[in-house]
């Protein structure tokens, strides 16, 4: 997940963006990232693309409502010209080094899977399968064999001063909770597994 700033309209879905603010470097034409907003999880699952083609994360409606993943539009969903771009890994490192945004972003207090997100790929035996997960920072507060009282910080804010995470109990075992589960983002775990790291909550689900 990076920033975004709208630099240039090619068609209703592909545009390019600055991952930084374009005053810094004078607009600098060559600092722009080309995406595709049409190349996402929901035109892979649509069988629109392949999975090897997704670019970018759709842009969904989270659990109160509050529009998340890539909120930048050209005129897809609609125009935004400043936002979010929650690009995909591969796309992410095949970029030049000059304009690949660093993760997490500059100037950031926090770590690099706060501005994480997975989507596991429907259609396959996994219990996670088509689920989408977003990253926090956690730490274990009290555990009960795979429950366990954590403490969640907002992504993005775990280094700041004075941040009040929430408190809540959390099934570690369960993918409807969490990505628990083979070769699981989530670092955090019960007995003698660190009390500290990453956390990959559930944030909904692709529609089939």
């Amino acid at each position: 997940m990076v920033g975004a700033f709208l630099g240039r309209i090619d068609s209703a879905t592909r545009c390019a963006f600055w991952a930084d603010d374009p005053t810094e470097h004078d607009f600098d034409a060559q600092q722009l990232i080309a995406i595709d907003l049409a190349r996402n999880p929901s035109a892979a699952i649509a069988g629109d693309i392949s999975w090897d083609a997704v670019e970018v994360d759709d842009s969904f409606n989270g659990p109160n409502g509050q529009v998340l993943g890539t909120t930048l539009g050209a005129s897809w969903p609609e125009l935004q010209i400043a936002g979010l771009v929650c690009l995909h890994q591969q796309f992410w490192r095949r970029l030049p080094d000059a304009i690949r945004a660093t993760c997490p972003p500059r100037g950031a207090n926090c770590h690099d899977y706060e501005f994480m997100s997975v989507v596991y790929w429907p259609h396959t035996a996994d219990a996670r399968a088509g689920k989408r997960y977003s990253g926090h920072h956690a730490k274990i507060l009290e555990e009960r064999g795979d429950l366990v009282r954590v403490a969640i910080y907002p992504p993005g804010t775990s280094q700041r001063p004075n941040v009040r995470p929430a408190i809540m109990w959390i099934d570690l075992a369960s993918p409807e909770q969490c990505d628990a589960g083979p070769e699981s983002l989530t670092t955090i775990a019960v007995g003698d597994g660190p009390k500290s790291g990453a956390l990959f909550l559930i944030l909904g689900s692709l529609e089939p």
